[in-house]
């Protein structure tokens, strides 16, 4: 008599200790009443009368068929017990990522399933299959990959009502997952392909849908925690392409394997994390959605029937917020700076969309970490275009047509990456200081990434991205400044063009990539048909130039021996400002012509598209130079002309004038950092970065300055010229 009155006490309201059975009316009448969740209770049903299957299958599809079929309930709940018996039982945990990360998934699985048909056990076997649990879930590693562990020991805990034991794993998962992200911006310090995986694959739910139960049994702190949030926003909208691939940092094994989705059949989600993100912010979803239907290619889904799928997307009852999802709600990410990480993209809603990043953590980095502090990486036109090393799993190597990449070279040598070096030697922290400064969202944007720690000296990298405008392609200068603590040391800067061969169209000048599979090599992969192209102009003049030979993408099929370039420059006063061209081409965009300047202590580079005429500059900005009929002072100095007519100039410096008739520019007594648009001769507008100092500003007729839309006092007005004192800051300024 006792079995069965327990068996009838789910359906008067009683509440497992994870899943609550008050939600099953709600959940039921969902499933007659959106298209959506009727499909997932389909999905279940269909999956459950398979009989057998992967075990998240099996126990996801059951535990959710035996909520929303309660007709067919004992086929359901004889399933889960066939598949206790005949998998975790003899279900062997070790001490290795695929022995016991990876099981822990079904693990998960099997204890929602547990806690849903647990009053429909007799005590015997409802005791066996918990000490079968207990026993695998206890044998998973603590002391490496944190989360999955805790995850399952927390929900058995919670499973048994141990409230105790529950909260002390619960502060430990919290501690583990908190390292898988930077708490202020969400960047991942274990590299964007390890990141997208580990967050989307069905195979680590323990891991990443552990937190969505957590807030479903009342624990509302991961979808308010602004580094989680930021998480979800960088692993859809800039931890990838606009085509939806991964940028290799750190541990990312290479852009085919590693998905932030995981499909089967083509347009079945397995994994809810893409549609879920809705449960984050708004921002990431539609950039998940974007990510579904352009990377993934899938315009209409349909979301696989597993218990904790429907338990993310549906919610409480209580709550009564169930989401859907519709991939014209699919936005690509704008260009963004997070302090951690930093992408300018052009302004298009295209897979075609130009995209550059730069890696600059600033702490809690982890195993996965590479030595890549102010590493680029570029996508452009629908390929990778700049690529770091990644790897191909832990202590493993990779040797292809003779080209050998160690895993120390691409795990722990910043050789391996898109970045500099200083006298030769590898980086020696993992760290720098960030993003520093920057700004987005003009025709011009800008970051700066800095770094001391990693290296003998200070690095800052400064990346300009003209966009697409003026009716010209859009590229990337890259200003490397750099200070070095020994007088002997030279700088080596690296590139990594994701192209098996660098040719050379002039020594040590200007190289070409053309982005195709060479005769005889599996890679590099390939996703457009754009016959898409990178042209790498060397604006300061190095020392010498090596290519060197690499091994890339070794998973997935997609091996390849791999050119990479390696430009030696010498110090002067243990000081070298280096300029560099990024210009992505492809079968409709032109590589504009690349011209090297030399001018006083500046050097750079001419870029002539059509009419267009574009003059970008770098230096120590210690002194004053005339250039054509420009004066300036900076940095970085970057200004464009069509036709002769002035349109626009960014300078990092002191002072940029430029006279026809009536000059326009600016002088302060204090480095600033100035983008300005000629919009018209009584107008201009752009940004300004100062860290609080006077400036003045020539202009034909000006009169009144606005920081920010309000109007600043003057300190001084002459004609064309007014005076004012900019405070710490970075405003949008307009000059009219």
């Amino acid at each position: 008599m006792t079995i069965f009155f327990l068996a009838l006490i789910p359906f008067q309201g009683l509440s497992g200790n994870i899943i609550d059975t008050t939600d099953y009316a709600y959940w039921r009448k969902l499933a007659k009443t959106s298209n959506m969740y009727s499909a997932m209770k389909a999905s279940a049903i269909s999956i459950a009368n398979q009989n057998d299957g992967e075990t998240r299958d099996v126990m996801g599809a059951n535990a959710l068929a035996y909520i929303l079929d309660p007709a067919n309930k004992i086929r359901y709940v004889n399933a889960i017990k066939k598949k206790f018996e005949t998998r975790i039982q003899t279900m062997k945990i070790g001490t290795g990522a695929a022995t016991s990360s990876v099981p822990s998934h079904e693990l998960f699985y099997a204890v929602l399933a547990l806690d849903v048909i647990r009053y429909d056990l007799d005590s015997a076997v409802l005791s066996k299959y918990e000490n079968w649990l207990e026993e695998k879930i206890m044998a998973l590693v603590i002391g490496k990959w944190d989360p999955h562990a805790w995850a399952m020991r927390m929900l058995y805990y919670k499973y048994l009502g141990d409230e105790t034991n529950f909260l002390a794993a619960k502060k430990e998962f919290d501690i583990g997952l908190s390292e898988h992200y930077m708490p202020n911006d969400g960047v991942s310090p274990a590299g964007n392909g390890y990141c997208v995986q580990r967050w989307n694959s069905i195979e680590r739910a323990a891991k990443n849908t552990t937190p969505d139960i957590l807030e479903y049994m009342g624990f509302k702190e991961y979808y308010s925690n602004s580094g989680i949030i930021g998480l979800k926003e960088f692993m859809y909208g800039y931890a990838v392409a606009p085509f939806g691939r991964i940028l290799l940092y750190g541990d990312s094994r290479n852009t085919e394997s590693q998905k932030p989705w995981d499909i089967e059949e083509g347009n079945i989600i397995l994994s809810p994390h893409i549609v879920s993100a809705a449960r984050y912010s708004t921002k990431a979803y539609k950039y998940a959605m974007w990510t579904l239907r352009e990377g993934a290619g899938v315009p209409k889904g349909t979301i696989k029937g597993h218990l904790s799928n429907y338990i993310i997307l549906a919610g409480t009852a209580a709550n009564n917020n169930p989401i859907e999802f519709n991939t014209n709600d699919a936005e690509l990410a704008p260009s963004r700076l997070f302090k951690n990480y930093a992408v300018l993209k052009s302004k298009e809603q295209s897979t075609n969309a130009l995209y550059m990043s730069m890696l600059n953590l600033t702490g809690n980095t982890e195993y996965h970490t590479h030595y890549e502090t102010n590493a680029l990486a570029l996508a452009g036109y629908g390929e990778i275009l700049l690529r770091n090393a990644g790897y191909n799993g832990p202590n493993v190597d990779v040797t292809i047509d003779g080209a050998t990449a160690t895993f120390d070279f691409m795990h722990s040598n910043s050789e391996s990456a898109n970045t500099l070096m200083i006298g030769g030697k590898r980086h020696t922290s993992k760290v720098g200081s960030g993003t520093t400064e920057g700004f987005v969202g003009n025709n011009i944007e800008y970051f700066r990434g800095s770094s001391s720690k990693a290296i003998e000296g200070t690095h800052h990298r400064d990346v300009v991205f003209i966009q697409p405008s003026n009716h010209v392609n859009g590229y990337y200068v890259v200003m490397d400044h750099v200070t070095t603590n020994n007088a002997a040391d030279n700088i080596n800067v690296v590139w990594h063009p994701n192209a098996a061969t660098l040719n050379i169209i002039k020594n040590e000048t200007e190289y070409f990539s053309e982005i195709k599979i060479e005769k005889g090599d599996a890679g590099p992969r390939i996703y457009s048909e754009n016959k898409v192209t990178l042209t790498t102009f060397l604006g300061t003049a190095p020392t010498s130039v090596e290519i060197k030979k690499t091994a890339n993408q070794a998973r997935s099929g997609y091996g390849y021996a791999a050119d990479y370039m390696y430009a030696n420059y010498n110090t002067t006063n243990q000081q070298a400002d280096i300029l560099t061209v990024f210009f992505p081409g492809d079968k409709t965009h032109q590589t504009g012509d690349l011209k090297r300047i030399v001018k006083g202590n500046y050097t750079g580079s001419k870029i002539t598209q059509e009419k267009v005429v574009d003059v970008a500059l770098t230096s120590n900005g210690e002194t004053k130079v005339k250039y054509g009929s420009e004066t300036f002072q900076g940095e970085n100095i970057f200004y464009r002309k069509a036709s002769g007519k002035f349109i626009s100039y960014f300078v990092k410096g002191k002072s940029f004038t430029s006279k026809k008739h009536i000059q326009t520019g600016f002088k302060s007594d204090d480095s600033v950092v100035v983008y300005m648009n000629v919009i018209n001769t009584q107008q201009l507008k752009g940004r300004i970065i100062s860290h609080g100092t006077r400036v003045t500003f020539y202009a034909p007729g000006i009169s009144t300055i606005k920081l920010d839309g309000v109007k600043v006092p003057v300190d001084i007005s002459e004609p064309n010229s007014i005076s004012v004192n900019i405070p710490k800051g970075t405003f949008v300024i307009e000059l009219l």
